[in-house]
């Protein structure tokens, strides 16, 4: 099976009787160009199109595209909202560490003793805090504070990245609008019908 209009090779699928077939425009700019043309060719045939079918086809295609954009900001809203809810939550969780985390290190500064498991929550939270806690207390080990303060923009890079790449476009549905012309090349070649087709695209998983 084979469709054309022009240049353009058209995606085409059996029809439900003998020797049809349906065409499908996935876009506007298929549709147009097809109707400047004034035929398709379908397994070799061409199928003139009429005045008619030309109103029929710039009507129907018209209501899939304005259909096409509105899915289109739908999904791309529905995936910043998500990213924006996940990002939110890691901060919000990441602002209540570093509150935690900014006690110990004052505790620290200050001369007081900590627990090994405060210790190495200020060193996971806050890299920097903990080296500048830790070189208050003792100015011998400056220099290996120093290290662990070069790692903070990686860790603040990290939690911001995380939140952005845990939402993928495959978790969300979508629909996709397309103009479908039924033809039939049985007998003298003629189109049947043209209608608009929606499909609900599933994600992925």
């Amino acid at each position: 099976m084979r469709a054309t209009s022009g240049k353009d090779s058209l995606r085409i699928t059996k029809g439900e009787k003998a020797n049809s077939y349906v065409i499908h425009f996935s876009d506007s700019a298929m549709v147009s160009r097809a109707i400047s043309r004034g035929y398709l060719t379908v397994n070799g045939v061409d199928i003139p199109l009429s005045d008619d079918l030309k109103k029929q086809l710039t009507e129907i295609d018209k209501q899939a595209q304005a259909d096409r954009e509105a899915a289109f900001y739908q999904s791309t809203m529905a995936h910043d909202l998500a990213v924006a809810k996940q990002q939110s939550e890691v901060w919000a969780s990441a602002y209540k560490d570093l509150a935690e985390a900014i006690e110990i290190a004052a505790k620290i500064s200050a001369g007081g003793k900590v627990s090994s498991s405060d210790l190495k929550k200020l060193m996971e939270t806050s890299p920097q805090l903990y080296a500048m806690a830790m070189a208050a207390k003792a100015m011998a080990e400056s220099q290996e504070k120093q290290t662990e303060t070069q790692k903070t923009g990686n860790e603040e890079t990290s939690k911001s990245n995380a939140a952005t790449q845990g939402v993928s476009w495959s978790d969300f549905e979508w629909k996709s609008y397309e103009t479908q012309m039924s033809v039939t090349i049985d007998g003298t070649p003629s189109v049947t019908g043209v209608r608009p087709f929606q499909k609900l695209c599933k994600p992925r998983g």
